[in-house]
């Protein structure tokens, strides 16, 4: 595999500044994002926390952003970066569940109730403190060879379709596009067909009929111009839908190549993405609200799943967070514990007895 790293090849080798002196040592970092370079989750925000970390640093810690899967592919993200392609890659938790247990689990999490009710801020805080409060979380990166080091919320997921669907009726034996392990289960509630399917093979599928519709956020339904072959949106509640459970997306470096930094340059990037935590939700907030115009502007029709419906689907679905627990559970893991933290917390939020921010 060819290294394009930090610490891999000659022309990514950090460059002495001043002889002796550590603090002067600029080192090169490559960030591989698996989608365009606009997509603001992990482009247009990736490149504010760069920017950021560079600033912090002095200048010490320059990052270099490569989209659009040039380097990585986004299913292969956590491969990619394990194996050192690229320093830094952002990762969709809810591809690996195999890998993941934990973060996979509770990123693919869609809760009908608390989920229509959080906010992404909320939803942020939740899993900086989960994390925080869970060795076991984070565990399963180091284990893999990778750090976690910036969370970013997904706005709540939305189904685009070429046919119009505004009731749960209308989801009867339509195939629709999913991934991860319980985000099918509620689509299989709803009487539709969950098909597996990378992103980058929607727009065919939907343009080609393989597929009636497909599972993702707005504003990487407008990323991946599936407005041109698909016209309805359907989002999963009141409002802008249900969130799931954590934020699903984080930012991950390869935990050999973070160990050489200096401990001054890793408290840096620690601290930019604490400070940018909030920042980031708040993009993401306003990204979907603007996503949702845009497609409304290019003929699409946005609907919300009618409150009614909201309901009876939740009475057909499983447990959602019975499952998520045991699927944790099985892997040895506390699911059990995390899951009723998260009801705790989610509560605490709500209520306002919990002020993280």
């Amino acid at each position: 595999m060819k290294r394009h790293g930090m610490f891999a090849g000659a022309t990514a080798l950090a460059m002495v500044l001043g002889a002796g002196a550590a603090t002067a040592q600029t080192v090169n970092l490559v960030y591989a994002n698996g989608y365009a370079k606009t997509h603001v989750q992990v482009g247009v925000i990736a490149d504010e926390w760069i920017e950021r970390i560079d600033k912090a640093t002095g200048g010490q810690v320059k990052i270099r952003h490569v989209p659009g899967g040039a380097l990585i592919k986004p299913e292969q993200m956590l491969e990619g970066i394990r194996g050192g392609t690229a320093d830094i890659g952002s990762v969709v938790v809810s591809f690996f569940p195999g890998q993941l247990p934990i973060a996979a689990t509770l990123g693919s999490t869609v809760d009908l109730d608390l989920g229509n009710k959080l906010d992404m801020k909320g939803v942020t805080a939740l899993t900086a403190r989960l994390a925080e409060e869970f060795e076991a979380f984070n565990k399963e990166f180091a284990n893999l060879g990778v750090r976690p080091i910036y969370w970013v919320p997904t706005p709540a997921y939305g189904i685009i379709s070429t046919k119009p669907i505004k009731a749960l009726a209308d989801f009867n034996s339509v195939k629709i596009r999913a991934f991860g392990s319980n985000i099918p289960k509620l689509l299989d509630a709803a009487g539709a067909v969950p098909v597996a399917m990378a992103f980058g093979e929607i727009y065919t599928s939907l343009q080609t009929g393989v597929i009636g519709a497909a599972l993702t956020d707005p504003p990487a339904m407008l990323t991946g111009k599936f407005q041109e072959v698909a016209k309805n949106v359907i989002l999963t509640g009141s409002g802008q839908g249900a969130l799931t459970a954590i934020a699903p997306v984080v930012y991950i470096f390869n935990s050999e190549n973070w160990k050489k930094l200096s401990a001054d340059h890793q408290k840096a990037i620690m601290k930019v993405g604490v400070d940018m935590s909030q920042y980031g939700a708040q993009v993401m907030i306003d990204t979907n609200a603007r996503a949702l115009a845009d497609l409304k502007a290019a003929g699409v029709t946005v609907s919300n799943l009618p409150a009614a419906d909201v309901d009876a689907l939740a009475k057909k679905a499983p447990d959602f967070f019975k499952i998520a627990a045991d699927t944790v559970n099985e892997k040895g893991l506390p699911g059990t514990q995390l899951v009723a933290r998260y009801k705790e917390l989610a509560q605490a939020y709500l209520s306002g007895s919990w002020k993280p921010f």
